[in-house]
Order: C-alpha cells, then structure tokens, then sequence
C-alpha cells in the first residue's frame, strides 16, 4: 500500500472529558492508516459497568454520516477479512480507505466497487450484534456471494419460534442478545461463523457465545471482525485459551487495534437538550406497503416488558430471523426503487434519515439512494451523557419513550437545532400512532419542520376480505376464497380427463356441476340412515383427540371442499360438549400448488397466538397430507411462523393421519354429492389469469342449485345424534397414533400389479371409488370382497355403469377406484 497517499495518525492519545473520565488510548495496529479522529469520537455514558463510549463516525448510530461512508466500512472489513483468513486480495483497498476518511467520496466509491463481491469458496454464516452492529454486519455479508448467510442477534423476545439462543453481554446497558434462526442450516453445519461488531473492548461477549454455540452446533472454525478492538494481552490470552479448550480457531480481524487505560468517573451528570426553542411539526405518514407488498413479511409477534405483544409482522430483509446471499440483489434494488420515491419527496438540500433501534441497514440502504445531502444515522437505547466539547461524541441529546416498549427510553444525537431541511425517520413495523407521541414531543426541539414517518410492513398485509361464499351458516364456517362464479366456464367430464391426463392441472379447470338426479339424493339419504350415529361418534372422537392435544384456544381450518362439512361438526360437537364455540375457516390447498397462504395470513392476523388444527374428511393415498406437510415447512421459510402439520380426519383407512375418528372404510354421505352437500361451494381454482398475488384461491358459489341443496341438513341429522353417542366415546383416548402409510404401500402395488403409470389414477377408499364412478370415468373397481354391507351401492353404481369389479384383497381400503387413461388410443385401457 502507498502510504503516502494515506493521511498519517497518532500513535497515542488521551481523551479528556470534561476533566471527569479520561482514556488513553495507544495503536499498535492501523493497518489501513486511517486517522483515529476519522474512526470514531468518545463519551461518557450512563452505565456503572463501563462509563465510557467510543462514538463510531463511520457506523452510522449515534453520529450522522454520509450512508456510503458506512457501507464502505463493511466492505474494508469485509475485503480485510477474505485477504487475512483467505488470501484473497482486492486491489481497491487503499481507494475504499480514502472514501472512509473523506466521506464526500464514499457514495462513487462503494457504487463503483460494490458488484465485485467475493467468493471464498465455502458456506459462512456471518452473525451481526444488536443494536450497533446490525448494519455494519449487513455490509460485510452483503460483500460476499456463494453459500453465505447472515443473521443478527436481538434483544426483542419472539414469540413464536421454535429454536433460540440466548447468552450475555456483560458490560452492556441491555444485557441479553437473543439468536432466532428460522433456518439452521447453516447452524447445524460445522461452517465457519463469523462475528461482526464495531468494537470489541474484553472480548468477553463473543468468547460467551461462542460457548453457548459450541454446546448446540460445535464446529472448528470461528471469525471475529469489528473496526476496533480494543483487547489487553490478559483478554487476548482468554481467546487463546478456549481455542485449545474447545479445539476451535478464532480469527480476529480488525481495522484498527490497540489498548485503552480509564481513568476518573463521570461526576458532572448533564442531561440537557440541545435548546430550548419548540417548534409545531409537519407530520406526514408514509406506509410503503401501502399500494404493494415490498418486502416479505415475517409473521411473529413480540413481547415487550410489559407483556404487551405486537402482531405486526417482521420484514425477512432485515436479517434478525436469517437471509441468504441469494436475496442481496433483490434487496438492493428494491432500496434503490425506495429511495428513488422518497427523494421526490425531499423538501430541500439537506436531509436527516434516522434509523430505528436494530432497524438500520434497510434504512441505510434506502439513504444511500436518495440523493446528495443525505444523512443518516439511528436511534439507540444506550444513554450518553451529553456535552458540548470538541472531540465529544455526544454534543446533544434527544430522549424519548420507545414505541416497542415504554418502559424503555430511547435516544439520538447530534442533531444541531434547523440543522436539517427535513427528517425521514424509518419504521420496521407499523404501531399505533399515539405510542409516537413522544418521539414527536422530542422531535420538536430539532428544529426540523418537516418529518415523515417511512414504515416498512404495515399491519397487515394487502390480502382481500373474502368473498361471502356458501350456503351454511355464518357461524358454523367462514370461506377463506375468491368468487369466480361469473369468471370461469365449467367442462366436461370427457373433457375435464382429457386435459388433466394431457397436462393441465386440475385446479385450473371445473367439472359441471348438474342438479343432483333422484338416483344421487337416494343414494345419500340412504347412506346417512345408515351411518349417523356412526359419524356422530367418529366426530365426538376428533374433537375431544384435538382438544386434548391442542386445548380450547385453537382454531378450526377446514380443507375445502371436503373437509368443510366434517370441521362444522367437530366445530358443533366441541361446543355441545366442552361449550366452547372455537373460530372454523375453509380453506384451499391444491395438489401440485400448496396450502393458500393468503388464507393463513389472513387466519394469524385474526387470531395471534392461536394454534390452528388443519382437518380434512378422509383419507386415501396420503397425498393432501404430504401436500400439507411441504406447505407447512414453506410457510415456515418464507414468514417464520412453526403451523403444526397434523391432518385431523373422520376416517383414515389409509392409515396416514394421527388425528382420526376412525379407520373403518365407509360411505361418508358428505361424498355423494358435490357442491350440494359442502356448502354450494365447487372444487377450490388456481390459475394465474384470475387469482392475484392477493387473492385468495378461487371458488364457484352455485346459487343456482340451492333448491337441491342438502348442506344444512346433512350437519343438522349427524349433530342430533351427538346427544346419543358421547357417553360411547372414551375420553381417555391416545391423542394421536402413528401412521403407518400402510395404504399408500398397496396403492404402489396396486400400481405395479396394474401397470400404471400414473398413480394419481389411483384412487383408493369407499368415498373416493364413489366419486370416480359419479364424476370421472373408471376403468376397473377392486374390492377387498364382494358383497362387504359397505359396499353395496359401489357394486350397484359399478353394475349401472358397466364397470368391472374385481376383488384384491390386499389392502386396507375396502375398495378402490381406477381411472381409464385416455392417452394414447381413446379406446386403449390401462393394462
């Protein structure tokens, strides 16, 4: 490096302040030549553990800075550590210094060098501390590109989250940092973790949670990287001795390293504003989410001292719960398109752009594109004593109650009274606008005229209210879809097969739904006679099974459109026994396309906190319940919120579902009909030209057929027969059994034995075989035995049609239906 190009800096200095506190500090290492007094500033702060601060000029917390300066702090950190620990070499090193020193420069800098990320050839997972460094992490994992993660600590309390780790900060004001990493990939791995922090003064945080991850995730290698570090040879040895403790290699890095002495204690406690003069406010609310959602949300709520929880969601973006390399880009230009908005916005030259507490790299980024005179820094919870003194890191003070919590006081500084044209303050999660009362009090005394409130994820997302959807009563069920009765032509049943075995999805079409013929309707009155009492008590067993599981704060989510009918019983039977009117919703979920995951937003914002029971009628190969377990775990990725997979059914003769009420393969009335008996509500659609990104999945309500219509009925005959069978139900039962896919193991032999390609053909159990001889075109029924009483309108219905029948008795089901292929030649049969 040409240190001559590089301005030259003091080995030694004693920071006074106010003649009360002094630190000396010595260099031993610069390895940039970056003058101390353009690193950072001191101050004396409230804290009995440590009573002093250094003030970064580059991080962008408690000093305003130009928000390039701070992002080419994190990439000479970022490009000192791959050239330290991986001889990797970037030959702009000294140009990003100079950008750093003099921070006019930074802006072209950073964007000239920022799409030169670096590769190091192996999954890192980086780890930024709240609140100071969460941005400055941010940079340095923005640096890199490959199998990199990032993710920084809090000291919010998540509620929600399956896994967390928690461990100290000794010397802080705010001493618990909490981990919650919603995937724990990178965790679970023995990958590299690579701690970032501004400064490091003992060391002893890092060294504590090193322990604390080591006993969960034990790996080899570990990395330390902040801007100071500060470490004794007596805190320098204690990294060595747990290397050789735990068999691990830590790699510290930093840009400057030294020693401190302190001497003094604060006496002269000022706490004062800046000035006295109060001004009115221009108060503008800027909701980004307003028009789009812009950021993915994050769907935990948190708690705050005083138990109070907010819904609001998260944005994913900001790393607290995990990002991937892979989502920089994206993020980057979604700033950039922020900030280009908000500087149409700007009122004049000069502006001031406050992040919130954690909440700093996504508002940094956004300043960084929001044109020249642009300023940023952050709110913090760390008390500073203010003093107006050269060389002081705070020369005033504003202090307000935090709208997370008001137990909390938060603060910010250096803002010198009409400093500032206009103030842009960036919030992560909406609240309520009265918890801002006191930050505006506080805002007063700046002198800046014009504020606008920038909140990122509003609360709640931009999902549609549904539709009023079906023929059952309000209270028994709400339909979480789309109306597209006027949207969508039904076809055929030829027709509908030809295309769903040529490739077309079924979701994307509808079958004809034809006023039920005489020859159904006895079917279904028949088959109710016959079973009441039966389902009555597989009901009773289901609901008392997931109120021992989950108890009486749960809710209800019927799969539609099958699982409609069986979640307003278990709904009714828990009422007339427990008296508990527990929330029932009707949702979509889709083979091939998944759970509606606007449906389930739209359940969470309703019910917080509440624990949803996913139920659906029965069960045949298994495959909504693998449908639903894959959703459940992308639901997890994507928002953060743990949904509990378990499918709870009236019948399981697949022997696939824990939840059941029995496992008897019989006729369930509720699949004779179609819309008829579920509500007037058709099969759940799916299709790009008529379901938004906001929309929840689609159905057809038949008014048309409301004379026919026995939906009510149905639920009203098995609800009298509750009376008559609760005593029968033992309420000691196991609340769940272990399935043992039992069925799906004979579906694949059944398959094989056939010689069928596709299994979806396959359709196994009494109340599926039904459906294919009503509604699809068969080719063969097998039947465990001829002349089971269960099977009785399955013979008939086959004999009408002119379907052969022939026994298999190797299976659970009592029988199964096959669906002629119509690839091929028309005529050609499945072989």
């Amino acid at each position: 490096m040409k240190e001559k190009t590089l301005p030259t800096y003091a080995i030694e200095k004693i920071y006074n302040m106010d003649q009360e506190i002094s630190v000396k500090v010595k260099i031993n290492k610069n390895i940039y030549h970056i003058p101390m007094e353009a690193l950072f500033l001191m101050a004396a702060r409230k804290n009995k553990k440590r009573s002093f601060l250094f003030v970064s000029k580059v991080l962008g917390k408690h000093i305003p800075v130009t928000p390039g300066a701070s992002l080419l702090t994190s990439m000479l950190l970022a490009t000192c550590y791959s050239k330290e620990v991986y001889h990797i070499h970037k030959s702009y090193e000294e140009e990003i210094a100079r950008g750093i020193i003099n921070q006019e420069e930074a802006p072209n800098i950073y964007e000239k060098f920022k799409k030169d990320k670096i590769n190091i050839d192996e999954s890192m997972l980086f780890i930024g501390f709240a609140e100071t460094a969460t941005a400055l992490g941010h940079g340095v994992f923005e640096c890199f590109e490959g199998d990199i993660e990032y993710i920084h600590t809090t000291r919010e309390k998540i509620l929600g989250v399956d896994q967390s780790i928690e461990f100290e900060e000794e010397h802080s004001h705010s001493t618990t940092h909490r981990l919650y990493p919603i995937e724990d990939r990178l965790f679970t791995s023995d990958c590299p973790i690579v701690f970032i922090d501004d400064e490091i003064t003992t060391g002893k945080t890092i060294l504590n949670m090193i322990k604390e991850i080591q006993k969960i995730y034990p790996r080899k290698q570990y990395g330390v990287l902040s801007i100071l570090d500060w470490r004794n040879q007596e805190n320098i040895k204690k990294y060595k001795y747990l290397e050789k403790e735990l068999g691990i290699k830590i790699n510290t890095v930093s840009l400057l390293s030294g020693e401190i002495e302190v001497s003094g204690e604060v006496k002269n406690e000022n706490d004062f504003l800046q000035n006295k003069k109060k001004s009115s406010l221009d108060i503008n609310i800027i909701k980004l989410s307003e028009n789009e959602n812009l950021f993915e949300s994050i769907l935990l709520s948190s708690e705050n001292s005083k138990q109070d929880i907010n819904n609001c969601p998260y944005i994913k973006e900001t790393a607290r719960f995990g990002i991937h390399e892979k989502n920089n880009k994206k993020l980057d230009a979604l700033c950039k398109k922020i900030g280009s908005d908000l500087q149409k916005k700007r009122i004049g030259k000069s502006t001031l752009c406050l992040g919130t507490g954690e909440f700093m790299y996504i508002p940094m980024k956004i300043a960084s594109y929001m044109g020249e005179g642009v300023k940023y820094h952050s709110t913090t919870r760390s008390p500073i004593y203010p003093l107006d003194q050269d060389e002081y890191g705070a020369k005033n003070v504003y202090s307000f109650e935090s709208f997370d919590d008001p137990s909390i006081i938060n603060y910010f500084y250096n803002v010198s009274y009409e400093e500032y044209d206009d103030l842009f303050i960036f919030i992560e999660r909406e609240i309520p606008q009265k918890k801002l009362d006191s930050f505006i009090e506080s805002l007063k005394y700046t002198g800046i005229l014009n504020i606008s409130f920038v909140v990122c994820a509003d609360n709640y997302y931009h999902i549609k209210k549904p539709d009023a959807m079906g023929s059952y009563k309000k209270e028994d069920v709400i339909f979480l879809l789309k109306d597209i009765s006027l949207s969508m032509r039904e076809r055929g049943t030829k027709d509908r097969e030809e295309a769903i075995q040529s490739g077309i999805h079924y979701s994307e079409m509808l079958p004809i739904e034809y006023m039920p013929s005489s020859e159904y309707m006895n079917l279904f009155y028949s088959s109710l006679n016959k079973s009441s009492k039966k389902i009555a008590k597989a009901v009773g067993i289901v609901a008392q099974k997931i109120i021992n599981k989950k108890g009486k704060n749960t809710i209800l989510v019927s799969l539609a459109r099958a699982g409609t009918p069986i979640g307003i019983l278990i709904k009714r039977y828990i009422l007339h026994h427990y008296g508990v009117d527990l929330p029932h919703y009707s949702i979509s979920i889709i083979r091939g396309k998944g759970i509606d995951e606007n449906a389930i937003k739209y359940i969470l914002k309703n019910h917080p906190n509440q624990e949803i029971q996913f139920i659906d009628g029965w069960t045949g190969k298994g495959a909504i319940a693998k449908v639903l377990k894959d959703a459940c775990e992308s639901f997890k990725n994507k928002y953060g919120v743990s949904l509990d997979a378990t499918l709870a059914v009236l019948a399981d003769p697949g022997h696939c579902a824990s939840i059941f009420g029995t496992r008897e393969d019989f006729l369930i009335p509720s699949a004779c009909l179609n819309s008829t008996v579920s509500g007037l509500v058709s099969r759940t659609v799916h299709t790009k030209d008529l379901i938004e990104e906001d929309d929840f999945h689609g159905a057809k309500y038949y008014k048309e057929l409301k004379e026919k219509d026995v939906s009510n009925f149905f639920i009203d005959e098995i609800t009298k027969e509750f009376i008559y069978v609760e005593h029968k139900i033992d309420i000691n039962i196991k609340e769940e059994s272990v399935p043992t896919w039992e069925g799906l193991k004979n579906i694949k032999n059944i398959q094989k034995d056939f010689g069928i390609e596709d299994i979806n053909l396959i359709k196994p159990g009494i109340g599926e075989t039904t459906r294919v001889l009503l509604r699809r075109i068969p080719w063969k029924i097998l039947v465990k035995e001829k002349g089971h009483p269960n099977l009785e309108h399955i013979e008939l219905l086959a004999k009408e049609r002119n379907v052969l029948v022939e026994v298999y008795p190797h299976m659970t089901y009592e029988c199964c239906g096959i669906i002629k292929t119509l690839k091929g030649d028309k005529n050609d049969l499945c072989k």
